[in-house]
């Protein structure tokens, strides 16, 4: 394992011993550090939302179905999407900036508390259910980027760097710069100290293990 603690001695002398910048190779394992740490964060925080969001989408259908049919209570449907409101916050999935799922959510939740919805309330209000289902289902569908991309992207950005461009461009664009600024500078530094077979072995593999 790269710059694990059984390895690292070893493996820095052996890079001295070849030429190695050793100040670029220190800089890079502290980077090395903080995106392995980040990552597992990233990772978990992007796996509940995903949970979540499919939770809603359950609590939705049912919503759907109940005023499809014109029978049974909606507080339980209220209660659960109350519940989650206000937690959607990842760029890749639902950010922020995803402006028609939050105004969409508020409609529901104002129109489902009205406990004497007028028939044109009620059409609107499965409306506004139809309409949120599809921005969630396209949301699921989603492609994310590597977790490892993304630690990395954060280290020195934000979603503000990548806010214009469409959601693949920004899936894209993360792994990009991962690779051209994080992985690629320390391939070509272990290749040039053990050669490429080495190198692509230690970096690829063994560094996440």
């Amino acid at each position: 394992m790269l710059f694990g603690e059984d390895s690292l001695k070893g493996l820095k002398k052996e890079l001295k011993a070849t030429g190695a910048d050793m100040s670029f190779v220190k800089g890079w394992q502290k980077s090395y550090d903080k995106v392995k740490k980040n990552c597992t964060q990233i990772e978990a925080q992007y796996t509940q939302a995903k949970q979540e969001l499919e939770q809603v989408h359950t609590v939705l259908k049912q919503t759907e179905a109940i005023l499809i049919a014109r029978a049974g209570k909606l507080s339980e449907c209220e209660k659960e999407l109350k519940k989650y409101q206000g937690h959607f916050n990842q760029e890749f999935l639902i950010g922020k900036e995803d402006k028609e799922f939050h105004l969409i959510y508020q409609t529901i939740l104002n129109l489902i508390s009205d406990k004497r919805k007028t028939q044109r309330e009620v059409l609107i209000l499965q409306s506004e259910v139809e309409n949120i289902l599809a921005v969630i289902e396209e949301a699921l569908a989603k492609n994310w980027p590597d977790f490892r991309a993304l630690a990395y992207f954060y280290l020195n950005r934000t979603d503000r760097d990548i806010s214009d461009l469409p959601h693949a461009d920004k899936v894209a664009e993360v792994n990009r710069i991962y690779e051209v600024e994080f992985l690629k500078p320390m391939r070509e530094e272990l290749s040039a100290c053990f050669g490429k077979e080495r190198a692509k072995q230690i970096l690829e593999v063994d560094v996440w293990n």
